[in-house]
């Protein structure tokens, strides 16, 4: 009796609350009835691309791909964004920001040797010149990666205006060309490497100490070697750099603008495409392509120059996203985007795994393809061609 005599409050109380529930479920559902009335019926910009139809392809058809006759097909300007006008520049440094002669310690020089490719050897040197303000240290001008896979000879100048480099930062960190000599004779840094995306304090408790201990350090292997999450002055500081202070050398510059002035003569708007479908990207991934024992043999002897990279599954990879698309896959998610056939093409990669037979989908549903093999002339590249790193200089322009 007792346990049912303090049930039976709340079992008034509950019973007296479903009228209140049932109205404000009853009020939502009329509102959203109401709602879908008022509600503009889709536009073809937001509408799904038609059923695509498909036609054989005599070009293609060793890799089995179909050309779709429709996609591409969109009412809006896909060349414009309502809010472009909004975007604007955020590289300056407030007046928080302490200029480099204040800040940076005479006794600490700090070096850095790239890894990768051009694309990850330009992301170390920007995040060099973030260290070296976070370390109030003196930076050498970064070595460039020459022993990799890609076997480049050339150093920062080659790519670089090393100049402009050292002056435009003048104001943000002290950079010097090279070590000062120690005793007469060459300064050999202490080396050491930090973990990917190593924040401040991994680097004032990391790297700060040898730098007091041995007043020169040169970390190696810098590639994704910062965090992104930094103060918005180390952030602006990083936008300086990379899109002020890295400007190529004027033989690049000169290619790299006339390739850009060639493809505007073909057309007003083009697509710079880079298909990141290297062979050295694809066995990085781990991810599998479909090209048997062969793919599994060559990608499986580029993997060896990682000692330490551990052996992905493929099938997880590609599930959560991080497997590279394939030039077909990029084709038909730009035709699903709204670009049509007509759109001309401009692909800033290197060596496609695959070659022609990958490119092939690709050329098929963009038939205006390009490269700069294709728009300059042998004896124009010629210069660049025995570098792979000025040869994706040339790129950058066009990007």
């Amino acid at each position: 009796m007792t346990y049912q005599r303090r049930r039976y409050p709340y079992y008034n109380r509950l019973r007296r609350l479903l009228p209140l529930i049932f109205a404000v479920f009853l009020s939502l559902l009329i509102l959203f009835t109401f709602l879908s009335f008022l509600a503009p019926s889709p536009g073809d910009s937001d509408r799904l691309p038609q059923r695509l139809r498909y036609t054989s392809n005599d070009a293609i058809k060793a890799t089995g791909f179909q050309v779709p006759r429709g996609g591409g097909r969109s009412d809006r300007d896909i060349w414009r964004s309502r809010n472009a006008e909004f975007f604007y520049g955020c590289s300056n440094a407030t007046t928080k920001f302490a200029n480099a002669k204040s800040v940076t310690k005479n006794d600490r020089y700090l070096a850095i040797a790239t890894s990768g490719g051009l694309n990850q050897q330009r992301t170390g040197i920007v995040d060099a010149v973030v260290a070296a303000r976070i370390l109030n240290a003196t930076l050498v001008v970064p070595k460039l990666d020459q022993k990799s896979y890609w076997k480049d000879a050339s150093d920062f100048s080659h790519i670089f205006d090393v100049d402009w480099f050292i002056s435009l930062l003048s104001e943000d960190v002290k950079i010097i060309k090279q070590l000062p000599l120690k005793g007469g004779r060459t300064w050999s840094p202490g080396r050491m490497r930090v973990p990917r995306k190593c924040n401040e304090r991994c680097y004032i408790n990391r790297v700060l100490p040898v730098l007091h201990k041995r007043h020169a350090v040169q970390l190696n292997k810098f590639d994704y070697r910062l965090s992104n999450k930094l103060s918005d002055d180390l952030q602006k500081l990083r936008c300086r750099v990379n899109y002020h202070a890295l400007k190529f050398t004027d033989p690049i510059l000169t290619m790299g603008n006339e390739l850009v002035r060639r493809m505007r003569l073909r057309s007003k708007h083009f697509i710079a495409l880079h298909l990141r479908f290297e062979p050295d990207m694809l066995a990085f991934s781990g991810c599998y392509y479909g090209g048997g024992d062969k793919e599994r043999r060559e990608l499986a002897a580029i993997r060896r120059r990682w000692k330490t990279l551990h052996i992905n599954n493929p099938e997880k990879q590609r599930r959560q996203g991080r497997c590279p698309l394939t030039p077909e896959e990029v084709g038909l998610m730009l035709r699903a985007l709204g670009y049509g056939s007509d759109v001309h093409i401009y692909v800033a990669s290197g060596e496609v795994y695959g070659g022609e037979e990958s490119l092939a989908p690709l050329k098929a549903l963009f038939p205006h393809f390009y490269s700069k093999d294709t728009i300059a002339t042998k004896e124009e590249l010629e210069p660049f061609s025995s570098y792979s790193s000025r040869m994706a200089a040339l790129d950058f322009p066009c990007l």
